[in-house]
């Protein structure tokens, strides 16, 4: 048996509180970009801002995802959602099974 199998899942906690925290980070950035596009076209009457605040959203939404797919899993040392050139946000390990709960 490996000993990495071993080993307490109590161990993996911090790894994947930091899995847990990038994932409700990439899920604010979906989330908070409709209110804060309507409300900033409500104040301002202005099409040029809204441009640019998507133009920052995107930005700040790859950089949220780019960190999400590159977290590493706490048991097995391999990408938590990244399996070849695919990635799958649901919450286990695409290599060990690694549940993140």
């Amino acid at each position: 048996m490996d000993q990495e199998n071993t080993l307490n899942p109590e161990t993996y906690q911090t790894g994947l509180a930091v899995i847990r925290r990038r994932r409700w980070f990439s899920w604010g950035m979906v989330l908070i970009y409709m209110p804060a596009s309507l409300m900033t076209l409500q104040l301002t009457q202005s099409y040029k801002l809204m441009g640019f605040l998507f133009l920052a959203w995107l930005i700040l939404l790859c950089i949220a995802v780019a960190m999400l797919a590159s977290s590493k899993c706490p048991r097995c040392g391999n990408s938590f959602h990244m399996r070849n050139s695919t990635i799958s946000f649901f919450g286990k390990c695409r290599h060990c099974g690694l549940a993140n709960r």
